[in-house]
């Protein structure tokens, strides 16, 4: 379990979610950033499908990438994606849980220096890197998906829309792209007009 979920870009846009201490934001946004990274990781490894008729999931390619327990919560009732990016269960506290679990993260324990719920990035040298903006060339739908979803969470700079050429590298899976950074945009304007801190 610790490959598929070292790899994926939801573990990857987590980690830029920690501060140089290893203090997670703390922000609701950020759950919605967990469950809209997770639909993304579904539909870049080929496990979630947009067909002429509806969008599919294969949940047998969701076990091998190890999510499947995501592809079912995802999938339960009739509700559809956008649904569960708004409301469902698993957010940033549990997906940061997995990963301690997993070896991926290390929860620091408590100490003068660290007097607060911290964790250690096992992949800082990775997160380090993902935090530049520039394009090389070599991008892997993973690290387009980071930088789509970092651009308009906040978490490689100023807030503002990925570039065409992002999007358009994420090839079939564009549209869970466009969708998520919509509706990740339109809950970030929402959250602010009533006061929460999204950034």
């Amino acid at each position: 379990m610790t490959e598929p979920l070292r790899d994926l870009a939801t573990t990857r846009l987590a980690a830029l979610c920690l501060n140089r201490r290893g203090r997670p934001r703390g922000l609701t946004y950020d759950d919605h950033l967990v469950r809209g990274a997770l639909i993304l990781d579904l539909a870049v490894c080929g496990a979630l499908t947009d067909t002429e008729d509806a969008v599919e999931l294969d949940h047998g390619v969701a076990a091998v990438h190890g999510l499947a327990d995501v592809a079912a919560e995802a999938d339960e009732g009739d509700t559809g994606l956008q649904r569960w990016l708004d409301w469902g269960r698993l957010g940033f506290d549990e997906w940061a849980g997995r990963l301690v679990a997993a070896d991926v993260w290390r929860l620091r324990p408590w100490s003068l220096r660290y007097p607060f719920r911290s964790f250690e990035d096992l992949q800082r040298e990775r997160t380090e890197a993902d935090r530049a903006t520039e394009r090389d060339g070599t991008e892997t739908p993973r690290r387009l998906v980071v930088l789509a979803l970092g651009s308009v969470s906040g978490l490689l700079g100023p807030i503002t829309g990925p570039p065409s050429w992002v999007l358009d590298g994420l090839g079939e899976a564009r549209w869970a792209g466009e969708l998520v950074v919509e509706r990740l945009t339109e809950l970030r304007v929402r959250m602010r007009s009533i006061g929460r801190a999204v950034d």
